[in-house]
């Protein structure tokens, strides 16, 4: 996708908070036809130690991640959710999204963009509460006419987590 347009923007703006509804709405299924075949769903593990003099990322590619998710592995997710006995969701979450700082820019193929954004998730299980606040970098394809998501890379602003994640982000 070459150009930003006013139009584009607005596309992937309405596609992100219309992807953050459907998991607020446990809609994961719905969910997942938003998501390529190849999707990668990634969340590094953020450094501890002051990063190496001139290094550009605060990421660590070096040690395993929090979780890197295929089409496959996040379907098991799902299914793992809809029996009922997923433990750390039962109940099942409350949760709030707020996604803003949307900034898009072309992808590495005429079918593809990259869109950066913030995010704040307020998530309220069982007797307490948690906010994940970070920042996301997808890439977005245009199959069949609709976006889909092919990436996400999560980085948490948190360094240490209050909890395990059971959510997605």
């Amino acid at each position: 996708m070459s150009a930003v347009t006013p139009t584009l923007q607005l596309e992937v703006q309405n596609f992100l908070f219309h992807e953050a509804m459907l998991l607020e709405e446990l809609r994961f299924r719905e969910w997942l036809a938003l998501l390529t075949d190849d999707v990668r769903y990634v969340m590094p593990v953020r450094r501890l130690v002051e990063p190496k003099p001139g290094a550009a990322t605060s990421i660590s590619e070096e040690i395993f991640p929090l979780f890197d998710d295929d089409k496959s592995s996040l379907v098991m997710r799902v299914q793992r959710l809809e029996t009922g006995v997923a433990h750390a969701e039962v109940p099942p979450s409350v949760t709030q999204r707020l996604i803003t700082n949307i900034l898009i820019e072309p992808g590495a193929s005429e079918a593809d963009l990259i869109a950066h954004s913030r995010f704040a998730v307020h998530q309220l299980r069982r007797h307490s509460a948690f906010t994940f606040y970070g920042k996301r970098r997808d890439q977005l394809r245009r199959e069949s006419g609709a976006l889909k998501l092919a990436q996400r890379c999560i980085e948490l602003a948190e360094l240490v987590l209050p909890t395990a994640i059971s959510i997605f982000l």
